[in-house]
C-alpha cells in the first residue's frame, strides 16, 4: 500500500504528525487505572483502549522529534539573499574558485566539488545598512544578529569598528541564487561564507564569497572513452529582483589547497568557465519541449507550453537570468590503455601463434585458441565494471568486439586446415611402404618393386607436398588478414 508521507518532506510529515497527536490528545480522556479505562474508552473514536491510543501519541511525539533533529542538520541553502532590491537593477560579477573536486562519479552521472563563489555589486545604500544593524546589535536594540557579515567569528557587543568580522550585515540586499541541479547538499559541513563592504570609502561596492559543497547531476558522453573529457555543469539561476544581468569575471581550477599532484582520482582538471544565462522562460520550456516532450492541449486556458515568442502567454514576460559554471576535466587515459588496451593487444597476438602451428596439430591449435578465449571473456568482465553504461557503443566496447573477431576467427581457420590436410594425405601410405620399402636392407633385394607400386608411392608424395604447401599458405593468408583487421579497425575506432 502507498504511504501518505513518501511525497511528503520532512517538515510536512512534521506537521501532519503534530496535528493528528493534538486532535488525539483532545479527544482521548486520561487513564486512570483499568476500569477508567475501559469505561472511558467507548468515548474514543480511534481503536483499541485509550491507553494504547495515548502510547501512539508518545510514539508520535518521539518521531516528531527525531525528524525535527535530522531536519535542523541539513544544510540551508547556501546563496538565500535577503535585503530591498535597488530601485535600478544592477549586473552581478562572479567569480569561481574551485577549492577542491571530491568525486566524479561517470557511472551514476554525479559530481562532487568544492566551490568558493564570489558576487559583487554595487549598492550605495550598504554602508550604512551595516553600520546601522552593527551599532544596533552592539547598544542593545535586537537580541541577535541574524546574518553576521562573516562566519567564522562570533559576534560580541564590545566589538569596536566595523570590520567584516565584527559588523553585522542584517538588512543588506543580497541576490537570492538556486542551484537547479544540485542532488544533495552533504549534512555537517560548515557553511563558511563572508560579506564585504567598503566602510572607508563611498564607492557602495559589496562582496559576497561562500563556500559551497554539493553533489551535482550532470549529462555526461562516453563515445570516447576511454580519451573523453566532460563538461561538468553547475546551472545557478537568480529567484528575486534587482539584478539585470550576471557578468563573469575570474577562475580557478585550484584555490587554498597546496602541494604538487592530482587532486581528483582519475581526472585532470583543465578548465573552469562562466557562462550568464539570460533567456525568456517561454522560449526554454519551448525548447526543452520540441526535444524532449510534447507541446500543451489546446484547451488549456493558461497553456504553458505554446508558440516561441507568443508574447500572450503569461511565461513570455518573464526572464530566465542566471549563470552556469562549466569544470572541464579530461580522463587520464595512459592509465587505461596500460589496464585495458594493452591486455587487449596482448591477448590477440598471442592468437597469432597458432596459424605458425603445423596443420595436423589439430589438438593444440583448438586449445589455444579456447584458451585465448576465454582469457580475453574474463578480462572483458573485468573492464565492464569500469565502463560507464550508456545507450551507445564506447571507443573500448569497440576495440572488445574486434578482438573477439579475430580470436574467433582462428577456431574455424583451423578446423578448414586441418581438413585439408587430412584430405590430401595420403591414405594408402602403408600399404605402398609394404610394396616398396622393405623391411631390411637385406630383404629390398629380394623384394621385386612393380610399375604399378612405384607410381602410386610418387603420387602420394606429391600429394603430401601439396597439402603442406596449401595448409601453410592458408594460415598465412589468415595471419596476414588477422593482422590488418587489428591495425586497421583499432585506427578507425581511436581517430573517429
Amino acid at each position: 500500500k502507498a504511504n501518505p508521507f513518501t511525497r511528503m518532506s520532512p517538515v510536512t510529515v512534521v506537521q501532519a504528525l503534530g496535528e493528528g497527536a493534538d486532535s488525539a490528545m483532545a479527544v482521548v480522556p486520561r487513564c486512570r487505572g483499568s476500569d477508567g479505562c475501559a469505561a472511558k474508552a467507548t468515548r474514543s473514536p480511534h481503536k483499541g483502549s485509550a491507553c494504547a491510543v495515548r502510547f501512539r501519541q508518545l510514539t508520535l511525539l518521539c518521531l516528531m522529534a527525531t525528524l525535527a533533529q535530522v531536519c535542523s542538520g541539513q544544510m540551508q541553502d547556501p546563496l538565500k539573499g535577503q535585503g530591498t532590491p535597488p530601485e535600478t537593477p544592477v549586473p552581478v560579477y562572479v567569480s569561481a574558485m574551485l577549492e577542491r573536486m571530491l568525486e566524479i562519479d561517470d557511472k551514476n552521472y554525479r559530481f562532487e566539488n568544492v566551490m568558493y563563489l564570489y558576487l559583487s555589486w554595487t549598492d550605495p545604500r550598504a554602508k550604512q545598512v551595516v553600520i546601522d544593524a552593527t551599532d544596533a546589535y552592539r547598544n542593545g536594540s535586537v537580541e541577535t544578529c541574524e546574518r553576521p557579515c562573516a562566519s567564522s567569528v562570533g559576534l560580541s557587543r564590545d566589538n569596536v569598528g566595523y570590520s567584516p568580522y565584527y559588523s553585522c550585515c542584517d538588512g543588506i540586499w543580497m541576490p537570492s541564487i538556486s542551484i537547479f541541479n544540485v542532488y544533495e547538499l552533504p549534512e555537517g559541513r560548515l557553511q563558511r561564507y563572508g560579506v564585504l563592504v567598503d566602510i572607508d570609502g563611498d564607492s557602495g561596492t559589496v562582496g559576497w564569497w561562500t563556500a559551497i559543497q554539493a553533489v551535482y547531476f550532470t549529462p555526461m558522453y562516453f563515445r570516447d572513452f576511454p580519451f573523453d573529457s566532460q563538461n561538468l555543469v553547475m546551472q545557478f539561476r537568480n529567484t528575486a529582483d534587482g539584478v539585470t544581468r550576471f557578468i563573469p569575471s575570474a577562475t580557478s581550477t585550484r584555490f587554498l589547497i597546496e602541494g604538487e599532484g592530482d587532486i581528483v582520482s582519475g581526472w585532470n582538471i583543465s578548465k573552469v568557465n562562466i557562462y550568464p544565462i539570460k533567456d525568456s522562460l517561454q522560449d526554454t520550456m519551448n525548447n526543452v519541449t520540441d526535444q524532449f516532450g510534447s507541446v500543451s492541449n489546446p484547451d488549456d486556458p493558461a497553456a504553458l507550453i505554446g508558440k516561441a515568442f507568443d508574447i500572450e502567454r503569461p511565461l513570455s514576460t518573464l526572464l530566465l537570468l542566471g549563470f552556469n559554471i562549466n569544470i572541464e576535466v579530461t580522463r587520464f587515459g595512459r592509465y587505461y590503455v596500460l589496464n585495458m588496451v594493452a591486455p587487449l593487444f596482448l591477448l590477440v597476438a598471442l592468437s597469432f601463434i597458432t596459424y605458425m602451428i603445423p596443420a595436423r596439430h589439430f589438438d593444440a591449435r583448438l586449445a589455444l585458441n579456447v584458451t585465448l578465449f576465454l582469457s580475453l571473456t574474463a578480462l572483458q568482465f573485468i573492464i565492464n565494471d569500469q565502463l560507464p553504461r550508456s545507450s551507445y557503443p564506447t571507443t573500448v566496447t569497440e576495440l572488445i568486439l574486434v578482438c573477439y573477431a579475430v580470436v574467433a576467427f582462428a577456431v574455424p581457420e583451423t578446423i578448414l586446415v586441418y581438413a585439408i590436410a587430412s584430405e590430401l594425405t595420403p591414405i594408402d601410405s602403408r600399404e605402398d611402404d609394404a610394396v616398396c620399402i622393405a623391411d631390411s636392407p637385406k630383404a629390398s633385394f629380394k623384394r621385386k618393386l612393380t610399375w604399378k607400386g612405384v607410381s602410386r608411392m610418387w603420387k602420394n608424395v606429391r600429394k603430401s607436398k601439396y597439402s603442406t604447401k596449401v595448409a601453410f599458405t592458408i594460415d598465412m593468408v589468415s595471419l596476414a588478414l588477422s593482422v590488418l583487421t587489428i591495425i586497421i579497425c583499432s585506427l578507425l575506432i581511436f581517430l573517429t
